[in-house]
């Protein structure tokens, strides 16, 4: 009687699959928890108030843009007049 082996002998596969298993499971866990950052986290990583977050999120949903293409557009237009003067 002849054992066919697949790629792998099954001893190999044993050894790769446990720590495939857990790098798999820490890289979902590790993705999944991300939490959105609140209102005043993102006003300041803009660099504004929480009120004039607000404004210009309103602002960029009035335009379908995200917030981010939002704040790009309104810095090259700052850079822009800046340019002209």
């Amino acid at each position: 009687m002849h054992t066919i082996y697949l790629f792998f002998p099954i001893s190999l596969m044993k050894k790769f699959l446990s720590p495939l298993l857990v790098l798999s499971i820490l890289l979902v866990t590790g993705c999944a928890s991300d939490v959105p950052m609140t209102e005043e986290q993102q006003a300041a990583k803009y660099g504004i108030t929480v009120e004039e977050f607000r404004s210009e999120k309103r602002a960029a949903a009035r335009m379908n843009m995200s917030l981010e293409e939002h704040m790009k557009m309104l810095d090259s237009d700052d850079m822009k007049m800046m340019d002209h003067n």
